[in-house]
This record gives structure tokens, C-alpha cells and sequence, in this order.
């Protein structure tokens, strides 16, 4: 079985993926380190690149990334478990989405705005944020994303705020489920 798991930023898209693949004996992959393992400048962050980079270079780079992992990667683990994490951008990422629309089960990792908003303050002001209006400016990313996340996803798994043990087990659950149901 091969997952995808995709949500905004900080909703636990690559923690539960790296606990749900270790509790379900498969491999984790997460697409941002894939896009920073292909920069030529090896930059230490997501947020650096980006910097650095330009949005330009990062879009190129992580639809580069998910090509790569699609057609060179997945196939190399086949009959394995997979769960590839995506970035909490790569839902606006056309030549990203490109390759990761027909392969796999897509999931998505929904939190409460407030929630969210939360912590991503809580590790700085993303650069995507404006100084004056950060409250404002993440409600419309959230409206935005939450509808394009609905449509790409065929599982919607709502984590709150609790230890990240037990939001992974209540997504094995989910995951359970929707096995049972089909």
C-alpha cells in the first residue's frame, strides 16, 4: 500500500507519517527533504531554499522531486508499504500534483486554523505571512488550501491537539477503516 499524506503546514503531516510508518512496517519518505536533497546548495531548511531560491526554483525542484520518486523510487519498493509526506505547499504545485494524483492512497491531515496558526507562529513568522495581518493572511491560505486539499485527498483524518502517540493511532484507525469499508 502506498499513502500520501498531504495538509497545511505543521498539522503533523510528517511526524504521524514517520510513527504511522514505523508502526505499520513501512518506509517513510517525506517530499521536502527530497526537494533539499536535489538543491545543488544543499540548504538546511525548506524555508531556506525558498530564501535563497526563489519560488520559481522550489516549485521546479519539488515537481522535479515527486517525478523522480514516482518513476525512480516507488518502483524500486514495490510490494513494501510506503507513505510519502508532502509539503503543506505542494497542493498548489500543478507539476508536483502532476505525478502524485494517480498512484497511491491520498490522505489528508486536517487540523482545526486556530490550531495550526498556533504553531506555526510558535517557530517564527513564515515569510508567506505579512507582518501586519499574519492572523489574516493564514485564515484565506487556510480557506484556500482546505478546499484544494478536499478535492485531491480520498481520506480526510482530523488531528487535534493531542500527543502525536495518540493521533497516530487514531489515524491507523482511519486508515483501518476505510480498508474495512471497501
Amino acid at each position: 500500500m502506498f499513502y500520501i499524506f498531504t495538509g497545511l503546514k505543521h498539522c503533523g503531516k510528517t511526524s504521524l507519517g514517520r510513527a504511522a510508518a514505523s508502526e505499520l512496517h513501512y518506509s517513510f519518505f517525506d517530499l521536502d527533504q527530497l526537494v533539499l536533497d536535489l538543491s545543488p546548495n544543499k540548504w538546511k531548511s525548506v524555508r531556506e531554499l525558498w530564501m535563497n531560491s526563489g519560488r520559481e526554483e522550489f516549485l521546479r525542484l519539488e515537481e522535479l522531486a515527486a517525478q523522480n520518486f514516482i518513476r525512480l523510487t516507488l518502483p524500486s519498493l514495490e510490494g513494501r508499504g510506503v507513505i510519502l509526506s508532502l509539503g503543506g505547499g505542494s497542493i498548489e504545485n500543478d507539476g508536483a500534483l502532476h505525478w502524485l494524483r494517480g498512484p497511491g492512497l491520498r490522505v489528508y491531515i486536517r487540523a482545526e486554523a486556530n490550531l495550526l496558526f498556533q504553531r506555526i507562529m510558535a517557530k517564527g513568522r513564515p515569510p508567506f505571512l505579512s507582518e501586519d495581518a499574519p492572523e489574516k493572511d493564514f485564515s484565506v491560505l487556510y480557506q484556500k488550501r482546505d478546499k484544494l486539499y478536499r478535492k485531491f485527498a480520498d481520506i480526510i483524518h482530523d488531528v487535534d491537539n493531542s500527543p502525536r502517540e495518540i493521533n497516530t493511532q487514531r489515524l491507523l484507525k482511519t486508515l483501518e477503516a476505510y480498508h474495512a469499508g471497501k
